[in-house]
């Protein structure tokens, strides 16, 4: 009988991504309270900074193109949506997310180190780009009192998510960190609700999904040996922000619709 292997011990978020969630959801919640064109502008520096260390998280055999691919991508996707004036907001959005895919391969054709792991460099900007064009979803929404107020439930639900990370230094709470994450979400989305004066059952949804999913993308990103390392912490703390863009949009959608408007 072939022995069984032994599994590996679940690895969480340390308390340093935490630190830089709070800080980067932080800096775009006082962005999109101001204007949404400060959003913009935030967003294009968390691009920045995403491209700036993204390369280096993954290890990617190509760091000076990824980089340039993410930053001139990622830029078009935030000015595509943050120089729009009025609705429909998205109307650039698929033109630049093409343009960005078609750079992504283009780069590897001008490659000259015989393209080892060529996939997954491929992959990786592709899902930074994804990344960034799900972030700039926050814009649309900040051009409304209500669409504000779901965007700031998103980035406190995200924050509040991390700081449910830190329970998994018990091994016995390593286990429910998703529903940890869910609930704390629940309770900061229905906690900007109450402070906006707003009906707190969408909030609470909203809450809910952006720290599963901000909470999901700090667990896929925890075992990289990298994140020993300051930068590739910061990538993590930037995507797993931008991460719940989709929600308040998607919310707003189907049950605020004046918040889009």
């Amino acid at each position: 009988m072939p022995p069984v292997p032994a599994r590996r011990p679940r690895i969480t978020p340390s308390a340093h991504v935490a630190g830089a969630v709070s800080t980067v959801a932080g800096v775009l919640a006082l962005a999109a309270a101001v204007s949404p064109a400060v959003l913009t502008f935030a967003l294009a520096a968390a691009v920045v900074a995403l491209a700036w260390g993204w390369a280096g998280a993954l290890a990617l055999p190509t760091p000076r193109g990824s980089l340039g691919v993410i930053v001139v991508g990622g830029l078009a996707l935030v000015l595509a949506v943050g120089t729009r004036a009025d609705p429909p907001w998205l109307v650039w959005v698929p033109a630049a997310l093409s343009i960005s895919m078609i750079a992504a391969f283009a780069h590897q054709l001008f490659r000259r180190d015989g393209r080892p792991r060529l996939v997954v460099s491929v992959s990786s900007v592709v899902l930074a780009l994804t990344l960034v064009a799900v972030g700039v979803l926050l814009v649309p929404p900040a051009h409304t009192a209500d669409g504000t107020a779901l965007v700031l439930g998103a980035l406190a639900a995200a924050v509040a998510s991390a700081g449910t990370d830190l329970l998994g230094r018990w091994p016995g709470l390593r286990g429910w960190l998703v529903p940890l994450a869910m609930v704390g979400g629940g309770a900061a989305a229905v906690l900007v609700a109450l402070l906006l004066d707003v009906p707190w059952t969408t909030w609470l949804l909203v809450g809910v999904v952006s720290a599963a999913l901000s909470q999901a993308v700090r667990a896929v990103l925890a075992p990289l040996p990298t994140l020993a390392l300051p930068r590739p912490r910061l990538v993590t703390a930037i995507a797993s922000v931008l991460v719940v863009g989709a929600v308040p949009y998607l919310v707003a959608l189907a049950l605020v619709p004046d918040a889009v408007a």
